[in-house]
């Protein structure tokens, strides 16, 4: 989910009963942190004291939201609500729920009437319900953007959480340039917000790996302003765990500290222990988790486990943990590295092939980034060229041409031989027109185009007579080629033979044949086949040729 900032304030004054207020603050400042244990614990013990907070009971069911427990949230919000009638903020918190429910319309519904109730001058609550739209999967991004704006008009407008939830909105829309605006100006309101630049690097780091060096200073930037930021020091742990593992052993000792202790923290650092290259022993240590935990473990150790018996060779555990770490899990636990390791484990077993390519698929259909959907069908090309399983890569590099619609010659070149490889003609041959099409001057396409003609006609290649079909391709790739005869030498070498045989066999016009056959002796002097096939030719010339019929008088009557 995407996470909800707290403007965190510093009071100027203590007050008799500021101790109650301060114990909600808290609370707040728990849930910013992301340490959504301790802030349930804090928040439960204010609303036990004092049930009628709203405020109180808002956070609570926010947290509870947090931690996945959207039935608890519901009986937090529906308590307060039959116990205080409309207010607005638990009216809200109650639409939120509906949002995760997939009632839209009830949910907004109730946004509508929190607002009303408010006659539209309360910051925090168009804050609230943008940040219910942007949280919801169900959630209406646009909507959530014109309420915040709707804030922003707001007299004396001065609260930074409304421009980190609409930099959330815009992420939501795919908008990175938007989002990262909505998050500077949030840093215009407050210069110490850590989680504005923490946002403004995560916008970066969805972009890849090339943005390493603007993500990785915003992430930096981040605990910099506030060293208790723990979701920064996470991020500079996943980036580094599978490059340096002693900083990723740093970055995940400083996130440990400033984060609530949980099964997933020490699975997390049980991975650790993988990455070090100690395969066996994080195997070890993951059971001996499994076993004390129960059905209470992490599921990120089956995960572990998963990998550290792909590396020990182990493909049967690796695939079956793998799978329960799959059926377990929580979407936002999952990465996108995982779709393709289960997607390589399966492919190892013929009969998973189809759930490897559904994995892969999966993971496609997840991300709308267009160049993380290159990156993906290459990956699965890769993993099938390695298998020498030609017609699986061919399909997925015939993909990328649908998902990269400013496809280059080298994607055309790949997409087009695998499928030739494959033995997959026609697919080649539309390929190769694309090629030819779109690089005229390239000989790529032209040979690619020649061979695959040449080996698609099976009735040709079985009576040893070459077809028609090539001919223009092949003349085309000569000219071309015949530019820069060392570079193309080799497959110079194959045309010409093409063109001699046909000349030869189909038109009987052995002079020209002959001509193709010098060419392939001027590249290959020593080629014993042309030289032969050459003699024989010359010979058929120098026989004396049959006088033709024509030339006999003819009577008449």
């Amino acid at each position: 989910m995407i996470k909800h900032t707290i403007r965190l304030m510093v009071a100027s004054a203590l007050l008799c009963n500021v101790a109650f207020a301060q114990s909600v603050d808290e609370g707040k400042q728990l849930y910013y942190y992301e340490r959504y244990n301790s802030a349930k614990e804090t928040l439960e013990k204010v609303v036990a004291s004092k049930p009628d907070d709203v405020e109180a009971v808002y956070w609570l069911g926010q947290t509870l939201i947090e931690l996945h427990d959207t039935a608890g949230a519901k009986a937090v919000y529906q308590k307060a609500l039959q116990a205080k009638g409309s207010e607005p903020l638990l009216l809200v918190g109650m639409g939120h729920v509906e949002l995760l429910e997939n009632k839209t319309n009830e949910a907004r519904q109730r946004f509508e009437t929190a607002i009303s109730l408010t006659k539209g001058k309360d910051v925090g609550i168009y804050d609230a319900v943008g940040h219910a739209n942007v949280d919801a999967a169900a959630g209406d991004a646009n909507y959530a953007i014109q309420k915040l704006k709707a804030a922003t008009e707001v007299k004396k407008f001065k609260d930074p959480d409304v421009y980190i939830n609409m930099g959330d909105a815009y992420r939501k829309l795919m908008d990175g340039g938007a989002a990262v605006t909505s998050y500077q100006s949030a840093l215009t309101l407050n210069d110490k917000l850590a989680e504005a630049k923490y946002k403004i690097g995560k916008i970066y780091r969805t972009q890849g790996d090339d943005q390493a060096k603007i993500f990785l200073e915003n992430f930096n930037d981040a605990i910099t302003l506030d060293p208790k930021y723990a979701p920064a020091y996470y991020d500079l742990y996943s980036y580094w765990y599978s490059r340096d593992v002693n900083k990723a052993r740093d970055f995940f000792a400083k996130y440990k500290a400033n984060t609530d202790f949980t099964p997933s923290v020490e699975a997390e650092e049980i991975s650790l222990v993988y990455a070090s290259g100690d395969f066996k022993g994080a195997i070890a240590k993951a059971d001996e988790k499994l076993q004390k935990d129960g059905d209470k473990a992490d599921v990120k150790l089956y995960r572990t486990k998963a990998y550290a018996y792909d590396k020990l060779g182990d493909s049967v555990n690796a695939l079956q943990n793998m799978e329960t770490f799959f059926a377990k899990a929580n979407p936002d636990v999952i990465l996108p590295d995982n779709y393709v390791k289960m997607a390589e484990i399966s492919a190892k077993f013929p009969d998973k092939i189809a759930q490897a390519d559904e994995y892969f698929g999966k993971l496609i259909a997840m991300d709308t980034v267009t160049a993380h959907r290159i990156d993906y069908a290459n990956a699965a090309a890769n993993m099938y060229k390695k298998m020498n399983n030609h017609p699986k890569a061919a399909e997925w590099l015939t993909k990328i041409l649908q998902y990269k619609p400013d496809y280059t010659g080298r994607d055309l070149f790949y997409a087009g031989w695998e499928n030739f490889y494959g033995e997959n003609y026609v697919t080649a041959d539309s390929v190769f027109t694309l090629y030819k099409t779109k690089y005229p001057d390239d000989v790529q396409g032209f040979y690619g185009a020649f061979r695959t003609k040449w080996s698609a006609d099976t009735a040709a290649l079985s009576s040893g007579i070459p077809s028609a079909a090539p001919l223009e391709d092949a003349t085309k790739f000569i000219q071309l080629a015949e530019a820069d005869k060392d570079k193309y030498k080799q497959s110079l070498q194959l045309t010409y033979g093409y063109m001699a045989g046909y000349y030869a066999n189909n038109l009987k016009d052995y002079a020209t044949a002959i001509t193709y056959l010098d060419k392939i002796l001027e590249v290959d002097p020593g080629n014993a086949d042309a030289q032969k096939n050459k003699d024989i030719l010359q010979q058929a010339l120098n026989r004396p040729q049959p006088k033709s019929n024509s030339t006999k008088k003819t009577g008449t009557k």
